[in-house]
């Protein structure tokens, strides 16, 4: 073979080589060191959320003392997710609620001594509580119903105020509280929330100075939750 004939193959070789070489590196799709990435959307995966609610409570014992509901009691709270299923979630909460009840102008006696006076009587009530959650539906939902147990401790602080005296007295007990509710998203995955639940406490809370032994009331709250990852 000719010296000429030898540089003519070269160069086919180099040229057929470099139309290979172009068709490998634009098209991706044969270059085995690429690799597809794939996004999927299946929203924020949430882990744990903070809430604060207006707590409406009413009464069920001690009614001689105070039978009227309070409008005024709050919780703040904290769950954390169990598992990766998103059901079980633990927590717990700081609530306060005040009772106040009027009792119009009467005549007490006791013994030889008789006082005419009106009274306004007083609770004041806090508790901090454990809790843990069972949501039925996935978090994601927009509609995420629950229903939720929690143990812990209750503080109530009685007072009586007549003319110008009062007295007062306070108690430590046991708190029970189970607890059915929902949250409802603004959009699914949605990271604010509102929260809406009724409870049922048992405290083992006493006051014989006030003949006040055991506090239960119902409860229903409503509020906002924020939710985070």
């Amino acid at each position: 073979m000719t010296m000429k004939n030898i540089i003519f193959s070269i160069g086919i070789v180099m040229g057929f080589s470099g139309v290979v070489n172009a068709q490998y590196y634009y098209d991706r799709t044969k270059n085995p060191d690429k690799v597809a990435v794939q996004k999927t959307s299946t929203g924020r995966d949430f882990d744990h959320f903070f809430y604060f609610s207006w707590d409406l409570n009413k009464p069920l014992s001690n009614n001689n003392f105070i039978s009227s509901s309070s409008t005024t009691g709050t919780k703040l709270g904290f769950r954390k997710r169990l598992n990766d299923e998103d059901k079980l979630w633990v927590g717990g909460d700081f609530g306060w609620a005040v009772y106040k009840q009027y009792i119009p102008t009467q005549t007490y006696t006791v013994g030889t001594q008789s006082l005419t006076t009106d009274l306004y009587n007083y609770t004041y009530n806090y508790s901090l509580v454990a809790n843990i959650d069972y949501f039925f539906l996935p978090m994601k939902g927009l509609f995420v119903p629950y229903a939720g147990f929690g143990i812990g401790g209750s503080y109530v602080k009685f007072a009586q105020y007549y003319n110008i005296y009062g007295t007062s007295g306070d108690s430590w007990g046991v708190m029970i509280r189970p607890e059915a509710g929902f949250l409802l998203g603004f959009k699914e995955s949605s990271p604010w929330r509102i929260k809406a639940a009724y409870h049922y406490d048992y405290a083992s809370n006493t006051n014989s100075d006030f003949n006040y032994k055991n506090f239960m009331n119902t409860g229903f709250q409503v509020g906002i939750v924020k939710m985070a990852w």
